[in-house]
C-alpha cells in the first residue's frame, strides 16, 4: 500500500501544463458515451458515466473513472484513468512515480477496485521510441501469459522479447517498491498488477490527429457537417464540470448536446424511378479475331508495364514482340464489355472463369508447357525482404529488397494455375488431363525443397495455389512439416507484434481452411492444422492453427460441407496423432455463450460449396455434435486431474451421458485417492462452480439445483481432510466467490468473517500457532489470516508473534502481522497495546507496531515515549491517514516535514482546511517548499 493519500485537487486549482490534454482525453470518453462507442480494455458495454477528478470518492488514480454497464444484467466495470501528456519509463521520472504510486494504492483498495473486473490505465501522448517498443509489449505479455513463471521466462528470453524489456520491467518494479513503502513487491504481485495495468496512447490536444479524426467521424454519424464545433462544445462542457469534480451521464448532459446525437433519418432512393434498359448483346469471344491472344491473357491475369521483368514474361508467353502484341488488348478497351482494364500501367483481365470457358479451345499443350515453366520460375523466387530484420521489412522498397516481378503478375499466374486445375475439361484441344497435370506438376516443382523464406514469400498466394492442385498442395505441406528444420517453425518465430513484422502463416491457414470445405480433403487439411498447432509457440495474431480448427468444426456454424461423420473422423484422427491439440480443440467446441466466428476462408476457383448450401445447423444437429464432443472430452480426460478440472469448469456445458460420466469419474476410487494437494484443486473448482451458479440463480446460464446437488455431493467426497488445505480457499481475496445466500452484503461479509475465524481456531487447536504462520505464507490473502487470528488470540499468541514477526523481510508475513496488530488493537484498544512488554523489542519492531495503529496523538505520544530519537523510522513509514477523528494534525505536519514527508504533510494541511480550522502559514510555506524536491512518492496527481 502507498505511503499516503493525495489531496483533493483539480487541474484548474493546481495548474499543470497537461490540463488541456487531460480535458481532451476526458472529452473523448464523453463522446464515446454519446455515440455508443466502447471503452478500451473493458467489456464492450455502453458507457454509463464518466467521473472527473475521482479523489473525492476515494480514488487515487483520479483524472477520470469511466463506468460501463451491461444493459441486461446491470453488471458494471470501470476504468481508472490517469492522464499524463508526457511520461518516460525511467527511474528518475517523477510523473511515472506518481502514476504507479496511485495505481498501486487503488489496486490494493478492495473498496474501490475489483480485480476481477476493473482496470487501471495510464493515458499519454507519444512515448519515446524505446518505451513504445517495450512497455506495451510487457503489459501485453502479462495479460497473455498463463502464469507468472511464463511471463518472466518470456521477458528474459533474448530472441523473444524486446532488448530493453528487462530494464523497463525493473523500472516498474523500482517504482512499485517505492509505492509499497520501500518494501519489495513479490513477483506474483508484480505480475498481478501488470495484468490490470494498461497504457493507452492518444494524440489529442492538437489541431490534427488520428484519434481526433476518429472522434470527428463518430460525431459525423449523428451531427451536422461541422463535427469540430460539436467536439469543441463537448470539451467546453468537460472543462466546466472538471472544475467541480463532476460526474457526467447521458441524463445530466445539456439537452442541446443530447439532441445532436439522435439517430439520423435515412431516405432511400425510390426504386420506382429505375427503368429497365435494353441489355447489351454479349460478345462471342470464341469467334473474336484476337481469341488466342485473349486466351493467353486469361492465363496471365495481370501484369505491370512498369516492370521490365513482367514484360519479359508476357513476351515469352505470347511468342511475339510485346509492343506489337499489346495493341490487341488496347483495342479491346474500346468495347463496351471490355475484358481488360488498365490503371497506372497495370493491366487486369476480368471474368477469367467465364472467358476460359469460352476460349479454352484456343490453348494447346505448348502454351501450357511454357506457362508452367514461367509460373514455376516466378513463384519459386524468395522475397528479398526476408534478408532484412523483421522490424525493417516495412521499408523493403527503400532498401531495394523487392521481388523481380510485380505482385499482381505473381497473383495472376497463381490464379492461372488454379483455373487449369479447377476447369481442365474446358481446354478441349489439349492432351487428356494435360491441364490438370500441368497444375499438379507446377505445385510440386514450386514447393520441392521450399525453405521458410519461400513459404513466407508465397504467403498471400497459398489459398490460390491450394485450389490449383489440392492433393499435391496437402502433400507439400506434409513434407514441409517432416523437414528438419521445419520451415514453419521459423515462420512462427518470424511473427511480429502487429506493429513490427507480420504473420507469415496466415495464407497457409487460409489455404487449409479453403480445402477443408471439401469432404474429400477435410481430414487431411485438419490433420495438418493439428500438426501445425503442435508447432505453434503462440503469439499476438489471432490467425492460429488451433483457431482455424475450431472455426472449421464449430458445432453451430461448421465451415465445411462434409457430413458430421466425417467431422467425427477428424477428431478421432487428431486424438491419435495430436492428443493435446485434440483436447484443446474439443474444449473449444463445447457450448460457450461468448463464442463468435468470422467464418473460414472459402474456395474461390472451385465450385465446392453448393449454391443452395445454407450456413448453420438445426437444433438436433447441434446437440448431436455437442454430445459427441462432450463424451470425447470425458474419455480423453480419464483420471488426469488437470483435464478433469477443465471439465468441471464446463459442467454446465455437458449433456448426458457425458455429465454422468464425468460425475462417475470424479466419484471413482482413483480420483478420491489422489494426494490432497491434487484433490484440493478439483474440490475448489467444484465448490466454486456450485457457488457461482447459486449466486445467480435467475441468470440464463445458471444451472438447475437438480444438477448442482450431485456436484456438491462429489465436492464433499473430494474435500481435503487436512484443515491446512481445506481452509485455503477462504483466504483467497475473492470474497464474492464465498457468497451464496440471499442476505445483505453486510450479513454476507459478517458470515464469511466468522467462517474465517472458525477456520483459524480449528487450525490453532489442531496444529498450533506455527501452522497458522505457515498457512499465512501460502494463502493469497495473508492479511485475512491475521485478522481472523486476532479475534481468537490471547496473551500467549501475542508473546509468540510479537515482536518476533515484526519487521520481517517477507511480504506475506508482513501483511499477516500488520493485519493482526491492527485488528487486535481495533478489538481491545490501548489497554491491549500498553499491556505488551516492549522492553526487549528492537526500535524497528516498535516502529512497525505503532505504524499499524491509528494515526492520532495517542499513538504519537507512545512513539515518542518508546522510540525517543529513533522516532524518525515511524514518521518516515507510518501510513498517514488525516481523516482519523480527534487528530492534532498541526503536530503531525511538523513531524512529517521534519522527517522528509512534505507531501503527506500537505495532505494533513488540506484536511485542516477542509475542517475550516486555522492554517499556520509557516507550515504551509515549509511544506510547499520541501515538496518541490522531495523524493517522497507523490499521490496528488494532476495532469
Amino acid at each position: 500500500m502507498a505511503n499516503g493519500k493525495k489531496q483533493l485537487s483539480n487541474p484548474f486549482s493546481t495548474g499543470g501544463g497537461g490540463a488541456h490534454f487531460e480535458a481532451h482525453v476526458q472529452a473523448c470518453f464523453v463522446t464515446l458515451m454519446l455515440t455508443g462507442g466502447h471503452v478500451p480494455c473493458l467489456s464492450r458495454w455502453p458507457i454509463s458515466e464518466v467521473k472527473l477528478q475521482g479523489k473525492i470518492d476515494g480514488f487515487d488514480t483520479d483524472d477520470l473513472i469511466v463506468f460501463v454497464e451491461n444493459a441486461r444484467t446491470r453488471e458494471t466495470q470501470k476504468l481508472l484513468g490517469q492522464v499524463k501528456h508526457a511520461v518516460s519509463f525511467v527511474k528518475s521520472d517523477k510523473q511515472l512515480k506518481d502514476v504507479i504510486d496511485a495505481a498501486w494504492s487503488d489496486f490494493n483498495n478492495q473498496r474501490i477496485f475489483n480485480k476481477n473486473k476493473d482496470v487501471i490505465a495510464l493515458i499519454t501522448g507519444p512515448l519515446t521510441a524505446k518505451d513504445f517498443q517495450t512497455v506495451p509489449w510487457l503489459l501485453e505479455q502479462a495479460k497473455r501469459t498463463a502464469s507468472v513463471d511464463e511471463f518472466f521466462r518470456n521477458v528474459k528470453q533474448a530472441n523473444f522479447s524486446p532488448s530493453s524489456s528487462s530494464e523497463k520491467l525493473e523500472v516498474i518494479r523500482y517504482h512499485l517498491k517505492s509505492a509499497n513503502r520501500n518494501r519489495n513487491v513479490a513477483d506474483d504481485q508484480l505480475y498481478a498488477f501488470l495484468r490490470h495495468f494498461h497504457w493507452l496512447g492518444y494524440d489529442l490536444g492538437k489541431e490534427e490527429g488520428v484519434v481526433l479524426s476518429l472522434l470527428h467521424s463518430h460525431i459525423s454519424q449523428f451531427s451536422t457537417p461541422e463535427p469540430q464545433l460539436v467536439w469543441s462544445r463537448i470539451v467546453d462542457i468537460v472543462q466546466t464540470w472538471n472544475q467541480s469534480a463532476g460526474t457526467i451521464t447521458l441524463e445530466n448532459l445539456p439537452e442541446d448536446i443530447k439532441a445532436l446525437f439522435q439517430e439520423r433519418k435515412v431516405s432511400h432512393f425510390p426504386t420506382a424511378l429505375l427503368k429497365s434498359q435494353t441489355p447489351l448483346e454479349p460478345i462471342d469471344w470464341s469467334q473474336h479475331q484476337h481469341a488466342t491472344a485473349l486466351a493467353i491473357a486469361v492465363l496471365i491475369g495481370c501484369w505491370d508495364e512498369q516492370k521490365s521483368a513482367d514484360l519479359e514474361v508476357v513476351t515469352a508467353l505470347v511468342g511475339e514482340n510485346y509492343n506489337d502484341w499489346i495493341q490487341k488488348p488496347k483495342s479491346w478497351l474500346a468495347l463496351l464489355d471490355a475484358p481488360v482494364t488498365i490503371k497506372n500501367g497495370v493491366w487486369t483481365v476480368h471474368r477469367r472463369i467465364e472467358l476460359l470457358q469460352a476460349l479454352g479451345g484456343k490453348l494447346f499443350d505448348q502454351n501450357l508447357d511454357i506457362f508452367k515453366q514461367i509460373a514455376v520460375s516466378i513463384l519459386r523466387e524468395s522475397d528479398p525482404c526476408f534478408e532484412l530484420a523483421a522490424d525493417q521489412r516495412f521499408a523493403a522498397n527503400i532498401y531495394g529488397k523487392v521481388l523481380s516481378h510485380s505482385q499482381c503478375l505473381r497473383s495472376g499466374f497463381a490464379e492461372g494455375l488454379a483455373l487449369l486445375g479447377a476447369y481442365p475439361d474446358w481446354l478441349t484441344h489439349c492432351s487428356l488431363n494435360k491441364a490438370e497435370v500441368t497444375a499438379v506438376l507446377a505445385i510440386r516443382e514450386i514447393f520441392t525443397g521450399a525453405d521458410w523464406r519461400l513459404w513466407g514469400s508465397l504467403n498471400h498466394l497459398l489459398p490460390t495455389l491450394a485450389e490449383a492442385a489440392p492433393r499435391e498442395f496437402l502433400r507439400a505441406v506434409g513434407n514441409a512439416l517432416n523437414q528438419t528444420p521445419c520451415p514453419f517453425d521459423e515462420l512462427f518465430a518470424q511473427e511480429g507484434d502487429g506493429i513490427h513484422g507480420g504473420n507469415y502463416l496466415t495464407g497457409l491457414l487460409w489455404a487449409l481452411e479453403t480445402l477443408a470445405w471439401d469432404e474429400a480433403y477435410l481430414v487431411s487439411a485438419c490433420s495438418l492444422l493439428g500438426e501445425l498447432a503442435s508447432h505453434d509457440p503462440g503469439g499476438k495474431w489471432s490467425n492460429r492453427p488451433a483457431n482455424s480448427l475450431s472455426t472449421i468444426l464449430l458445432p453451430w456454424l461448421p465451415q465445411t460441407i462434409a457430413p458430421f461423420e466425417k467431422r467425427q473422423a477428424v477428431i478421432r484422427t487428431l486424438k491419435n496423432d495430436q492428443p493435446d491439440v485434440a483436447w484443446s480443440l474439443i474444449l473449444n467446441l463445447l457450448p460457450n455463450q461468448l463464442q463468435s466466428s468470422f467464418g473460414a476462408h472459402k474456395p474461390v476457383w472451385r465450385n465446392v460449396i453448393p449454391a443452395d448450401w445454407e450456413k448453420g445447423v438445426t437444433q438436433q444437429e447441434y446437440w448431436q455434435q455437442i454430445s459427441f464432443y462432450a463424451e470425447q472430452a470425458v474419455a480423453m480426460a480419464g483420471y488426469d486431474p488437470i483435464r478433469l478440472g477443465a471439465l468441471v469448469e464446463r459442467f454446465d456445458s455437458l449433456p448426458n451421458p457425458a455429465y454422468d460420466q464425468l460425475l462417475s469419474a470424479l466419484r471413482s476410487e482413483t480420483v478420491v485417492g489422489f494426494d490432497e494437494d491434487v484433490r484440493q484443486k478439483l474440490w475448489e473448482k467444484l465448490v466454486g462452480f456450485v457457488a457461482k451458479h447459486r449466486r445467480f440463480p435467475d441468470a440464463e446460464w445458471s444451472a438447475d439445483e437438480s444438477l448442482l446437488k450431485p456436484i456438491e455431493e462429489v465436492a464433499e467426497k473430494l474435500a481435503p481432510s487436512t484443515p491446512y488445505i481445506r481452509y485455503q480457499h477462504l483466504f483467497s481475496n475473492r470474497d464474492f466467490e464465498q457468497y451464496d445466500d440471499e442476505i445483505s452484503w453486510d450479513e454476507k461479509l459478517k458470515k464469511l468473517n466468522q467462517r474465517r475465524i472458525d477456520a483459524a481456531k480449528d487450525l490453532l487447536d489442531q496444529n498450533g500457532i506455527t501452522t497458522i504462520i505457515r498457512f499465512a505464507e501460502t494463502v493469497k490473502s495473508p492479511n485475512q489470516v491475521g485478522q481472523a487470528l486476532a479475534h481468537i488470540a490471547d496473551d500467549k499468541i501475542d508473546a509468540f508473534l510479537l515482536p518476533e514477526y515484526l519487521n520481517k523481510e517477507n511480504l506475506q508475513l508482513d501483511n499477516f502481522i500488520s493485519a493482526f496488530v491492527g485488528t487486535r488493537f481495533h478489538i481491545n484498544g490501548w489497554p491491549w497495546a500498553d499491556g505488551l512488554d516492549m522492553s526487549t523489542w528492537k526500535k524497528p519492531q516498535i516502529s512497525q507496531f505503532y505504524s499499524q495503529l491509528p494515526f492520532k496523538p495517542s499513538t504519537w505520544q507512545r512513539v515518542a515515549q518508546h522510540l525517543h530519537e529513533s522516532e524518525i523510522d515511524y514518521w518516515q513509514h507510518a501510513w498517514v491517514n488525516p481523516y482519523q477523528p480527534d487528530s492534532d494534525l498541526a503536530f503531525a505536519v511538523d513531524k512529517l516535514i521534519e522527517y522528509g514527508r512534505p507531501l503527506s504533510a500537505i495532505d494533513c494541511l488540506d484536511k485542516i482546511r477542509h475542517d475550516h480550522k486555522a492554517l499556520k502559514i509557516e507550515q504551509c510555506v515549509r511544506a510547499l517548499m520541501e515538496a518541490v524536491s522531495t523524493p517522497e512518492p507523490k499521490h496528488s496527481l494532476s495532469a
